[in-house]
């Protein structure tokens, strides 16, 4: 439950940090997105590699 609570809290913050990023190139939405799925991915991953602890 705790890695699922940091993972969305993760990709929250990345979105936010992606809406100004994408807002210097006029793609606010579309920085949300990006950075949204790409730290997604990244919480996806680091949980499958440590599924054991």
């Amino acid at each position: 439950m705790f890695k699922t609570v940091v993972s969305v809290i993760i990709m929250v913050v990345a979105s936010i940090a992606g809406m100004f990023l994408g807002a210097l190139f006029n793609n606010a939405i579309g920085g949300m997105i990006l950075l949204a799925l790409i730290f997604g991915i990244a919480c996806i991953i680091h949980s499958l590699d440590n599924r054991n602890t």
